[in-house]
Formats: C-alpha cells, structure tokens, sequence
C-alpha cells in the first residue's frame, strides 16, 4: 500500500500541468472572441464620425455636394474637396415602367426627366451662353463623355433637334477628318451622323482663339445665332459647367474666394476672363463675352502688331489694354461708331469706359488660380477650382465630374415622344406611372376633343400601350402630334464608298426630320454588336434598333441608309391619311387594324424592307421578337432580316395587321430607274450596296433645296 501512494501521487502531478493548460488556451480563446466582438461593435458604429473627423471639410465651408459655390459663403482657405459620398439605399427597390411587349422593364431615365415646372423654352436662336469645344476629329470617347457629363445626353434616342434652353454647344473639330477607308473614319462619320453638333473646319485651319471667334461672328451669325457669353475651351480641358454659369448669372465671379470680381452692370458682355499667361495655357479655357468678342476681331490687327508670336489673341487684348492708361487708349479702342460732335460729355466718357473690356485674370500674382492644371489626382482639385486642364485620361475625366459633384446643364427640353393628348412640354420620364396619366389628361381634356374633326390624324385606343388598353374607351381618339413620330435610319458604315454618302444621307433625312417637327435617329451600336454576336449577318442591326427606338415613339418612319427623301414637302402625317384613305376597310378600319406599313415593289418576289412605317403597339414588338427569332433567315443571302420580316408577315394571325403596298414602286418606296418628279423617296437598293452616292449635279443630299433631278450613282 505504501509502495502504491508514490506511485499515485507522481500520476496526480503528471496530470495537472496537462488540465491547467487546457483552461488556460480556453481562457485565452473566449478572450480573443470578446475582443473581437467589442472591437466590431466600435468600428459599425463610428464610420461616419470618424468620416468626417477624418476627410471632411469645415461644415462653414461650400459643400461638394451642391455641385456649385454659394455665393453667400464667406471667404475660406484653399480646402479640398470631400470624396464623394455613395448612397446606395436608391438601389435597393429597382422601379420599373409600363411597356407595350411585357409587364415591366428596368427603367431607363432620360436627359429630359426633370420637372418642368420652372423651365423657360428658348424659342429664339439668341442664347445666354455659347459654349465651343477645340477637337480634333479622333477624339471621339471624349466628345461623348462631355456630351454625358455636361449635358446629361447618354444617347441619341430622345435627340436634341434644336437647343431650346439657354446653352448652345458645338464641337469645333480642327486638323480635318481621319483618313479615309479606316475604322476610325467609319466611326468618325457615324458621329457626325447621329450627333449634329461637330462644325468640321477646313484641315489647314488652326485651332487659334482669333479663328474660332471669327468663325462665332461669321459662320454662326448668319445662322441667326447669337449670345451673351462665349466658352472657348480644349477638348483635354474639364469644366465644371453648372458652376461657371451660376457665377455668371449671379454678376459676381469668385464670390467665395480672397479676390471677387463684380461684373459691371452696364456692360456685362464686356469682359474677358482667362489666364493670360502669354503661353500654351491661355488656350486651354477661356470666357469673354459677345461685346469684348467684336472689340477683338474689330481691333485685331492693332493687338497682333503688339502681340509676340503665337499668342492667343484675347491674351493680346489683355496685355494691349493692361499697357496703357485707359485715358489716353486710340479713340480707335474706345469711340463707339454711334458717337457724334453733340453727345453730352458725361455720357460719351461713361460710353467710352465701357468700350474698355474688364478682364479677370486667373492666376495673377497675388491670386491663387481657379483655372489650374491636371496634377493625376482628384485630390489636388478644391471646391473653388472650375477649370481643369490637360486631363488626358477618359477614367480621369469621369472622376472629376464625380468629386466635384457637376450637375448636367440642359441645352434643350422635349415634348413627351409618346404623345397621347399630353400636354405640349412635358418630358419623357420612363418612370412615369403612364396608365395614372392617361387617366388624368383623359379626366382634364375631355371636353376639348373634336371626334368631328376629320382633318387631324386619329388614334385608336387599340393602339395604346398594353399596360393602358383598358383606360380609354373606344369612342376616344387622340390626335398624333408631330413629336410621337420619328424618322430612324443607320450610321453604320460598310465600306468605304458609303463614307461620304452616308453622311450627306443622313443630313437629308434629318433636315427633312427639323423641317416638320419629328426626331431624327440614326443609329450604329445595334449594328456593330452582330459581329460581336457572331450568329447573323450585320444588317440584323436594323430590328435590334427598331426595337429599341419603337417603344419611345408612336410611329416609326424607317429609312436605309441607301434611302434619301427626294420631296421634303411630303409630311408622313399627309403620307399615313393618304395610306389609310387607300385602305381597303378605310381610315376607321385601318386605326383598328394596321401596325405595319409595307411595300412590295413591282418586280421583287417579297417586301423590300429598306423603307417602312412601324406603329408602337404591342402586336408591333411581339412581331418584331418573332423576327429576331427567325434563324433560317440569319445567314441566309441575300434577304436576311427582310425575309424573316416577310416570312413572319404572313402568318395568319399576323397578316390583318400589315398593310402591304403591293406591287407599288411611288407610295414611299421608289427605285432609281423608276423615279418620277415629286416621289417621296428613292431607295438605291437594286443596285449592290452600298451604291448612293448621288452626283454632284443632284441636290437630294444637300441643305440648300430639295432634290428635282432623277437622282444618279457614282459609287
């Protein structure tokens, strides 16, 4: 017994060690999960103070956020401006809007969504601001990002037909066009095709200050374009556009800044502000108004007598007037032309004090610069910075607009596109609650229908959106506004030959477009996505673009790119209440039934799809999903899409909406050999594609007058 103890008391405190390391490591783990826990805790309920300890600016100081400085602000240091904040709590319930082919869809916001409740319509061609952008033509992703970041304008789909606000904006393209038969070219054009906002200037044209504001005062001027403020700036140059406006409207320049600058009241298109530094930076931005504009080219010879080499010509006018005393200064600088022997003293010396220009010169010697270049990073930008330069980088770009919050400014405002009886101004929002609205408009118009009116175009509620076929009765007609119907074709470019013609043909369809109020669409994504798909032939284009164009509109008027409008006279309006007299049930039945106006020319054994009308209704977009679906056609030559359309026109449920214009070579549809004087449009499709270019003898392709010769192909 007394041998056994040792034994078990060395088996006791062999043990012990063992369990007292297990409690320990125990101890030690629930130890760490605490800490964890707590330290958890502390960093979920902090991030925004410690945000704002951290990065924000002083509360006094001109938010971001506002996207433009308060004028009411007091003077700050120079403070950088505070990353933007991103607020994903909007994302969390998608909202969706009625469409005519399904239940809902993502909605998509327009540029033109905004309330219109304080928007004043410029219907005039004079405008507060000019703005004009250096280019040169092979800067095409930088054109569209200040079309998306300065003015809202994503696409073309809604287009701008005529700025109605109180900005007009051009792209003022130098060194001429890319070289021809090149992908670059072929894009180029495209452009030009479906934004009519590039002026393209002669190769041997310098991008110089004096030029384009000789170009402002002559090529613009006879347009009737007039303005009070011109912004000139680099297309390398970021704007913060929204900002620079509001300044101006307010009268005062740098309100919030150590050196303000208050624009004289009695002539406030009289100045002059940029950087003058007498280089290569004087050409990145600059503003002057309209009445220092004319004092420049007026005196230009006398500035650049006295100005050194390559100057820009405004940096010129600053340094010739800063040299001399405004007292002594030629009466050749301050006599107004008007200023005759018996004009009262006074007012001829406060007349030729306003005939000197004010300048307001960013980056003098005692004052820190708004107008600054690139330094790779946002942060370097501060909330009192409106000029940007030298920004190189498309991602760069996009981070400006970002951290100093720019709102898009509108150059124009539309009429809904989907116009049923809507009132005259109101925007396209996708997000409209659409059967609401037809319920209300129907409540408050009511008593202003005409059902015996047999002049005007009718609607039948038929033909309404899906999602609103049971809002109105049958006796209800709308009337079709010029607003709900489109003229759409394609910018894209096969080959070389169609490089050239395809623009002309594009600004004949569009000056067409203008003359009667409709939108113009022209469109090349959809066409260069199939070779992207890889399934079907390009041409396959043309229904991926009516369908995505359809839904905005009420009537489609779809053009090849080989189709030019030879009788611009001709209103489609004129054109549908012709086709539905000549339908055999009538204009009644022709509103209850047709969607789809179609020709079959003389000799052609099936449709020829390269010019037809397309109502928006539901029957139109599950026709047009049946086409897509149509693979027997895919690769199939020399048809293609035109013989799916064919094919699935005729199947019996769909052929009482077709109305197919049978063996007829003059509705709208007209091959060259078979042209005659006053036919609405000549199709170049007989021949092999593309093949329209016309000569230069015919003037269908031209802005000056509508085509009366047989038209004629070179290509």
């Amino acid at each position: 017994m007394a041998a056994d103890l040792p034994l078990y008391k060395a088996e006791s405190h062999a043990r012990r060690p063992r369990q007292n390391k297990r409690f320990i490591l125990l101890c030690a783990f629930f130890g760490l999960c605490f800490i964890y826990f707590l330290n958890a805790r502390i960093t979920y309920s902090s991030p925004s103070s410690h945000h704002q300890d951290a990065a924000s600016p002083p509360q006094d100081y001109p938010s971001p956020l506002s996207g433009q400085v308060s004028i009411d602000q007091p003077e700050r240091p120079h403070t950088s401006l505070d990353p933007p904040l991103v607020d994903h709590k909007e994302d969390v319930t998608p909202t969706v809007a009625p469409s005519t082919h399904a239940n809902s869809h993502q909605a998509v916001n327009q540029p033109f969504d905004e309330s219109m409740d304080d928007v004043v319509i410029n219907n005039s061609n004079h405008y507060t601001y000019l703005l004009i952008v250096n280019s040169p033509a092979n800067a095409i992703e930088r054109r569209r990002l200040i079309r998306e970041k300065y003015f809202g304008l994503r696409n073309n789909l809604l287009p701008c037909m005529k700025y109605n606000a109180d900005i007009y904006y051009k792209f003022w393209v130098h060194g001429g066009p890319p070289k021809p038969d090149t992908p670059l070219r072929r894009q180029y054009e495209a452009e030009k095709m479906e934004w009519s906002d590039l002026v393209e200037m002669p190769a041997s044209t310098r991008p110089e200050q004096a030029n384009v504001l000789a170009w402002v005062e002559t090529s613009l001027a006879d347009q009737g374009i007039t303005y009070d403020y011109l912004i000139l700036q680099d297309i390398h140059a970021f704007i913060r556009l929204e900002t620079m406006k509001h300044e101006l409207d307010s009268g005062v320049i740098g309100d919030n800044t150590e050196s303000p600058f208050t624009i004289n009241t009695d002539a406030p298109t009289n100045i002059v502000w940029g950087t003058f530094h007498g280089d290569a930076r004087d050409n990145d931005a600059v503003v002057v108004g309209s009445q220092a504009v004319q004092l420049a080219l007026q005196h230009r010879k006398e500035i650049e007598a006295a100005s050194a080499k390559n100057e820009a010509l405004l940096t010129g006018m600053f340094k010739y007037y800063q040299s001399m005393d405004p007292d002594t200064l030629p009466s050749s600088l301050t006599t107004p032309p008007a200023m005759g022997e018996d004009q009262d003293p006074e007012a001829e010396a406060l007349e030729r004090g306003q005939l000197v220009p004010e300048f307001i010169r960013e980056g003098g010697p005692d004052v820190s610069p708004r107008f600054i270049r690139w330094e790779n990073n946002v942060e370097s930008v501060h909330a009192e910075d409106i000029v940007v330069s030298q920004v190189y980088q498309s991602a760069e770009f996009i981070d400006l607009s970002r951290w100093t919050h720019s709102n898009p400014v509108k150059v124009c405002y539309r009429t809904a596109s989907r116009s049923i009886n809507q009132l005259p101004l109101e925007p396209l929002d996708d997000d409209e609650d659409v059967e609401q609205l037809l319920k209300e408009e129907h409540d408050e118009d009511a008593d202003d229908d005409d059902p015996d009116n047999d002049d005007d175009l009718l609607l039948n509620d038929k033909h309404l959106p899906a999602s609103s076929d049971a809002l109105l009765d049958s006796s209800l007609s709308k009337k079709l506004s010029a607003s709900s119907l489109a003229v759409v074709t394609s910018s894209f470019i096969y080959d070389a030959c169609m490089e050239p013609s395809a623009t002309r043909a594009a600004i004949n369809k569009r000056d067409y477009a203008l003359k009667h109020g409709y939108s113009f669409v022209a469109r090349s994504a959809e066409f260069a996505q199939e070779a992207i798909r890889g399934e079907r032939k390009t041409v396959w284009g043309k229904v991926d673009v009516i369908e995505k164009v359809l839904p905005k509109y009420e009537w489609l008027f779809w053009l090849d790119m080989d189709a030019v409008i030879m009788n611009q006279d001709r209103a489609l309006e004129d054109l549908l209440q012709d086709v539905k007299q000549r339908y055999p049930g009538g204009a009644q039945a022709f509103d209850d039934n047709i969607d789809l106006v179609i020709a079959r020319p003389h000799r052609d054994p099936m449709i020829n799809a390269g010019v037809f009308l397309i109502r928006n209704t539901p029957w139109s977009m599950q026709f047009l999903r049946q086409v897509q679906k149509t693979t027997g056609w895919f690769q199939k030559g020399p048809s293609y899409e035109q013989g799916a359309m064919w094919d699935i026109m005729r199947q019996p449920d769909n052929e009482p909406h077709v109305f197919l214009l049978d063996r007829d070579d003059h509705t709208f549809n007209t091959f060259p050999t078979y042209y005659q004087p006053g036919d609405f449009v000549v199709h170049f499709a007989p021949t092999s594609v593309p093949t329209m270019r016309p000569s230069r003898a015919s003037t269908p392709l031209t802005r000056s007058s509508p085509a009366k010769r047989s038209p004629k192909q070179i290509c």
